[in-house]
């Protein structure tokens, strides 16, 4: 993905101009006022491709003992 920045102030761009840039090329815009970003428009698509943890993928990378719910031993409570 790329990135492009308008200076609102130098620019007269319409919405359907940014849509167009955001769709066409995959791009992102940081608008800016002067030197200024003030705002950030990203494709809705992009964001939907980050990475959903899924339950269940690392089976067996944790292991638990049978008597990990047993009450402590009083040693540890009086040491």
């Amino acid at each position: 993905m790329t990135t492009k920045n308008i200076d609102i102030q130098q620019t007269s761009i319409s919405v359907s101009d940014l849509l167009s840039l955001m769709q066409d090329h995959n791009t992102e815009i940081i608008l800016t006022n002067g030197d200024k970003p003030f705002a950030k428009v990203i494709p809705i698509a992009s964001v939907q491709e980050k990475i959903i943890p899924k339950a269940g993928l690392n089976l067996g990378a944790m292991v638990m003992s049978d008597d990990f719910d047993e009450p402590l031993p009083d040693e540890f409570w009086l040491s």
